[in-house]
C-alpha cells in the first residue's frame, strides 16, 4: 500500500472506531469502558480472521483445521446478522458467553490452554450494550476492521492508546504505567536478540508488547521442530501485570500473535518479589518498560536489598534478582536512575560489579509523550557467566527517534534507531556515540548519565523542551523526597 493508501486507510480506521465509541457514548456507556468494550469486540474478529488464515494454510496443506470457535458461534457467522440485532445481542449474552466462559467442555471451548485463556478473559469483561441496535451498529463498525492488515493492526494499536489515555485518569495501581512505541520495543528486541530455548520476562507486561515482538523475532529466525513449538507455545514467554484491563489487553495480544499458552500472571510484582531465587527460575531474557514516579509502601520495601520509595528503583532490583547467567536484559529507565544519589546509588553500584552493562541509548526528552516528557534511557546489560561485572560502557545520544517531541508525535525523517543498531554491536564511536572505562564511572560516584564528549552541553544549546523536562523532573524528584521526609515526620509524631 502506498503512502497515501496508507493515509486514507489510517482515517477509515479511526473513523469507524470514533462511529463504535458515538454509538456506545449513545448507549449511556461510561468512556472508561469503551476499552473493555471495544476489546473483546475487537479480539474476537481478530481470532475468527487467524482461524480463516489457519484454515486456508491448512487447505494449501490439503489438511483439516477445526475451527476453535466454528457455526454459529464464529464471529463470521454471528456478527453478519445485523438484520436482526435482537436476536444478535441475545446470542451473544446468552449462548455465545456460555461457549467462552463455561469450564464444562460440553458446553465451552475445552479444557486445553486456549479454552483457559478464553474463561479468564470473558470472566472479566462484560457486554456493556443492553439494546440490540445499538451493539449491532457497533458490531458491524468493528466488522469494517482488518487485524491481518499491519496498517489497521498498526492504527489500533495507536487509538487504543489514545482510549487508554482517556481512561488513565480513572485507573487503578501505579502511576506511570504507559504504551512503549514499537519503534523502540523493535530496537530493543533486536539488541537483545532472543532466541529459541530462551525464557523471556517482562515484569510488568502491559498490552505485552515486549513478548509479542520477541516472539515475532524468534519466529523470523529460525525454523522449529514440532516439539520446539510446543516449547515456544508454554515454556518461553513470562510476565506480571498488577492491573486488570491491561492484563486481558496483553493476554489477548499474546494470541492475536499465535502465542496461546504464554505464562501470565495477574498480580503485584514488587509484592511478590523475591531477592534469592534459584538459577533455574531465573530468565535468559529479560524486557520491560517498568512504571516510574509509583510510591511503594515502606512495610513492602523489605523484600529488596536496597530499600526505596520509588518503583523503577525496586524494578531495577527485581531484574537483577531475576536474570539467568548468560541472560540479557534491555530496560526502559527515567534519567533520574542514572545520576541520583542514595538508593539508586547503591543499586547502579551493584549492577555494575555483578553484570555487563554494555550499552546505554539515550533518548529525548518528549519520546513517550504523550504520557510523560520525563527523559529516559534504555539500559542493556548482561550476566556474564563468570560474573564478571562492567569494563566500559557505550553510549548513543538519540536525537531523533523518527517522530516530533510534541504531543502529536507525528513521523518525521532523519530517524537514527537504524543507525544505532548499526553501530552498537561494535561499538562505533562516532559524534553521538561514545565509550566510557568503568574508572571514569566510578570516580564520578558511579553516574551513568549520559555526557556527549562531542557536543558542548550548554544550555544555549539544549532544546527548549529538554530544559523544561529537566527543571520538571527535579520538581518532582523534590516533591518525592517531601513525600518521603512527610512520612518519616508522621512516624515520629505516632
Amino acid at each position: 500500500m502506498n503512502h497515501n493508501g496508507i493515509d486514507h486507510r489510517r482515517q477509515e480506521v479511526q473513523q469507524t472506531v470514533k462511529n463504535a465509541c458515538d454509538q456506545l457514548n449513545q448507549e449511556g456507556v461510561d468512556a472508561r469502558n469503551y476499552v473493555e468494550q471495544l476489546a473483546w469486540l475487537f479480539f474476537l474478529k481478530a481470532f475468527d480472521e487467524a482461524e480463516t488464515r489457519r484454515e486456508e494454510e491448512a487447505a494449501f496443506d490439503d489438511k483439516q483445521y477445526a475451527r476453535r470457535l466454528s457455526g454459529p458461534y464464529a464471529w463470521s457467522s454471528w456478527a453478519k446478522d445485523i438484520d436482526h440485532p435482537d436476536q444478535m445481542l441475545e446470542f451473544v449474552d446468552g449462548k455465545l458467553w456460555i461457549k467462552l466462559t463455561s469450564p464444562d467442555p460440553e458446553k465451552g471451548m475445552g479444557e486445553d490452554l486456549l479454552a483457559q485463556r478464553f474463561r479468564r478473559i470473558f470472566d472479566n469483561v462484560r457486554n456493556y450494550c443492553r439494546r440490540g441496535a445499538s451493539f449491532a451498529r457497533v458490531v458491524q463498525q468493528v466488522d469494517k476492521l482488518h487485524f491481518s492488515d499491519d496498517t489497521d493492526v498498526h492504527v489500533l494499536s495507536e487509538i487504543y492508546e489514545d482510549l487508554l489515555k482517556r481512561v488513565a485518569a480513572d485507573s487503578a495501581g501505579y502511576a506511570g504505567e504507559f504504551y512503549t512505541q514499537r519503534h523502540i520495543i523493535r530496537a530493543m528486541v533486536e539488541v537483545v536478540k532472543p532466541r529459541m530455548g530462551d525464557r523471556v520476562y517482562d515484569p510488568c507486561f502491559g498490552t505485552a508488547g515486549f513478548l509479542g515482538e520477541a516472539a515475532d523475532y524468534i519466529r523470523r529466525n529460525g525454523q522449529f521442530s514440532n516439539r520446539q513449538v510446543d516449547t515456544l507455545q508454554k515454556h518461553t514467554f513470562y510476565g506480571m501485570e498488577i492491573k486488570p484491563l491491561t492484563y486481558l489487553l496483553g493476554t489477548m495480544n499474546m494470541i492475536l500473535h499465535g502465542i496461546e499458552g504464554a505464562n501470565l500472571e495477574l498480580t503485584n510484582t514488587l509484592e511478590v518479589h523475591r531477592q534469592n531465587v534459584g538459577e533455574k527460575e531465573k530468565y535468559n531474557v529479560i524486557l520491560s518498560n517498568p512504571p516510574y514516579g509509583g510510591k511503594m509502601a515502606h512495610q513492602m520495601q523489605t523484600n529488596f536489598r536496597v530499600h526505596s520509595g520509588a518503583t523503577e528503583c525496586l524494578f531495577v532490583q527485581h531484574i537483577m534478582a531475576n536474570l539467568a547467567k548468560g541472560g540479557r536484559a534491555g530496560v526502559v529507565i527515567p534519567e533520574g536512575v542514572l545520576f541520583r544519589g542514595g538508593p539508586d546509588q547503591k543499586v547502579r553500584k551493584e549492577l555494575l560489579e555483578q553484570f555487563n552493562v554494555h550499552t546505554i541509548l539515550s533518548l529525548p526528552a518528549g519520546c513517550f509523550l504523550p504520557y510523560t516528557g520525563v527523559k529516559t534511557n534504555v539500559i542493556f546489560f548482561d550476566r556474564l557467566k563468570d560474573d564478571c561485572g562492567t569494563r566500559s560502557v557505550w553510549y548513543y545520544e538519540l536525537t531523533n527517534d523518527g517522530f516530533e517531541l510534541k504531543q502529536t508525535r507525528k513521523p518525521i525523517n532523519g530517524e537514527q534507531i537504524s543507525d544505532f543498531l548499526s553501530k552498537w554491536q561494535n561499538r562505533i564511536e562516532s559524534d553521538n556515540s561514545w565509550i566510557v572505562p568503568i574508572e571514569a564511572i566510578m570516580e564520578r560516584g558511579y553516574d551513568l548519565s549520559a555526557k556527549n564528549p562531542n557536543r558542548k552541553d550548554d544550555y544555549e544549546h539544549r532544546p527548549p523542551l529538554e530544559l523544561v523536562q529537566s527543571i520538571k523532573a527535579k520538581e518532582e524528584r523534590i516533591v518525592e523526597l517531601l513525600g518521603e521526609l512527610e512520612i518519616i515526620l508522621e512516624k515520629d509524631v505516632l
